[in-house]
């Protein structure tokens, strides 16, 4: 025999109301122009643009040893900032990394085509680069190789607008913001330790390191060279402690000074306002932790390298 529910008044009424809340909760993402997809629907409207891409794994052996080959090709959508203007961008990434199969291996070759998804402008450009991680942050695209035993992390920048390279540095950067800009200048070191050794391309004598300042797709470098002295083998090939220090109160330093932001500027600066602050670097050595300071002033959007503080005899600064 089957049981019998009788539900009362009050539970038909709870449903009703559940039912009516559904309703119209479907009826308000309708409203917002949220586009809806059903399983069974995997396209609609005009076609603008259509690509499809494959994945791929190829197992072979090279002298004795399994390698494994795998390729992805994935998309994003990125917004990319030209001034105040939002720019919806198109990523094609494909992502291709080998490895032998007892291991691991952390470097991956990227290759990123972008374009624009709207009218409003027109976008196109292709890059690649090995890198052991990507990320999208500060209108750039971070890419990362990290260093093995003994070696520091090397990291490069590449423009959304342009998908060129515009900086590089070991270890991690400073940064310096204007408020309500989405571009940011970007400070740095490059040491001996940095992976890949980029300092060996330069071929220059007693090279100990490289300050790098990158403003509006421009880099102003500066060569910083050892010279004879007692404690040269003494003084570290890695990154230097780095800061930003303001000079007066037309600048703010946040994040353990790791950021400087322009307080007085807004949207309409020139580069003659991107002033006030320098960069400290403190280099440590010796038996009882001595310490050395290097002080380098921006001015006018770029180090006033003849301002710079430093002990003439350990180091020599040369402007590239």
């Amino acid at each position: 025999m089957k049981k019998i529910i009788n539900y009362s008044p009050t539970v038909y009424v709870f449903a009703l109301y559940i039912t009516a809340a559904l309703l119209l909760l479907v009826s308000c993402k309708e409203k917002t122009g949220t586009p809806t997809l059903s399983p069974s629907e995997t396209s609609g409207g005009t076609s603008l643009y259509a690509d499809t891409a494959t994945s791929s794994v190829k197992v072979f052996d090279q002298n004795g040893k399994v390698c494994i080959q795998q390729s992805n090709t994935y998309y994003e959508v990125i917004n990319a900032y030209d001034g105040k203007e939002k720019i919806p961008l198109l990523l094609k990434i494909k992502k291709t990394e080998l490895c032998f199969a007892d291991s691991i291996n952390k470097e991956k070759v990227y290759e990123i085509a972008a374009q624009t998804v709207l009218d409003k402008k027109t976008i196109s450009w292709q890059t690649q680069f090995v890198a052991t991680q990507v990320e999208f942050k500060d209108n750039t695209i971070l890419a990362t190789k990290e260093g093995g035993d003994g070696e520091e992390d090397f990291i490069k920048r590449f423009s959304l607008l342009t998908g060129k390279e515009i900086f590089s540095c070991s270890y991690g950067d400073l940064r310096v913001a204007i408020p309500n800009v989405r571009e940011k200048r970007f400070i740095g070191f490059t040491s001996l330790k940095a992976t890949t050794n980029p300092l060996a391309e330069l071929k220059e004598e007693n090279l100990l390191g490289v300050i790098s300042y990158a403003a509006e797709n421009t880099i102003h470098r500066i060569f910083l060279k050892l010279k004879r002295s007692k404690v040269n083998t003494k003084i570290p090939t890695s990154t230097p402690d780095m800061v930003l220090v303001p000079l007066n109160g037309n600048t703010t330093a946040i994040e353990d000074g790791k950021t400087i932001v322009m307080m007085r500027l807004d949207e309409h600066y020139s580069p003659a306002d991107i002033s006030d602050f320098c960069m400290k670097l403190t280099i440590y050595y010796g038996d009882d932790n001595e310490a050395t300071d290097i002080t380098i002033p921006v001015k006018h959007d770029k180090f006033e390298v003849s301002a710079a503080k430093f002990d003439h005899e350990l180091f020599e600064i040369i402007q590239h």
